[in-house]
C-alpha cells in the first residue's frame, strides 16, 4: 500500500470520525426530544453504532479494499476530536434551529390547510345545515297553517262523522264475535 492510498484512507477515516460525531449529535439531540423508555434507547444506541460501523466498513471497503490498519484508527479517533472539539456546539444550535424551523413550517402549513380549505368547507356545511333547517321550519309552518285551515273547513262535518261512527260502531260490536262462533261451530261439526 502506497503513502497516497494510506492518505486517502487516514482522511476518508477522519471524514468517517466527524461523520460519526455529527450522527451522535444528532442521535443524541433527537433522543433528548422523543423521551424514550430506557430499554428503547438502549437498543437505539446499540442499532446507531452497529450501524455506524458499518459505514465505516463500507467505506473502508472503497477505500483501500477493507485493510485494516492502525492509521485507520488514529485517523477516526482524529476526526471525531476535531469536530468535538471545533464544530459541535455549532452544530447542536444549528440542529435546534432546524427543528424549531421544522416545527414552525409544519404548524404554518397546519394553519394555512385550516384556514383554507378546512373552515370554508366547515362553513359551506353549516351554511348547508341552516338553509335546510330553515326549509324544514317553513315546510312545517305551511303543513300546520294548511292543517289547521284543513280541520276547519271539516269541523262542520266532524260532528256529523263522530254520530255516525257511534251509530256504526253500535251496529257492528258483535260481528267479530258472531264471525268467531261461526267458525268454531263449522269446525265443531266437521
Amino acid at each position: 500500500m502506497n503513502i497516497v492510498i494510506q492518505l486517502q484512507t487516514v482522511l476518508a477515516m477522519s471524514t468517517c470520525g466527524a461523520l460519526m460525531g455529527m450522527g451522535f449529535d444528532t442521535y443524541h439531540v433527537f433522543k433528548g426530544k422523543a423521551r424514550l423508555p430506557l430499554w428503547l434507547v438502549f437498543f437505539f444506541d446499540i442499532l446507531f453504532w452497529v450501524g455506524s460501523m458499518g459505514a465505516v466498513f463500507l467505506i473502508l471497503v472503497k477505500v483501500n479494499d477493507g485493510i485494516i490498519r492502525f492509521p485507520i484508527f488514529f485517523g477516526m479517533i482524529f476526526g471525531a476530536w476535531l469536530y468535538f472539539l471545533i464544530g459541535s456546539k455549532k452544530y447542536i444550535l444549528f440542529l435546534h434551529r432546524v427543528i424549531k424551523f421544522c416545527q414552525w413550517f409544519y404548524r404554518t402549513v397546519v394553519k394555512i390547510i385550516d384556514t383554507l380549505l378546512v373552515r370554508p368547507v366547515l362553513f359551506l356545511i353549516r351554511v348547508i345545515i341552516m338553509v335546510l333547517a330553515f326549509l324544514y321550519s317553513v315546510l312545517l309552518a305551511i303543513l300546520g297553517f294548511l292543517w289547521k285551515v284543513t280541520r276547519f273547513v271539516t269541523s262542520p262535518f266532524a260532528r256529523w262523522g263522530q254520530h255516525l261512527g257511534k251509530k256504526m260502531y253500535g251496529k257492528t260490536t258483535g260481528i267479530w264475535t258472531n264471525w268467531k262462533n261461526w267458525f268454531h261451530s263449522k269446525r265443531k261439526r266437521e
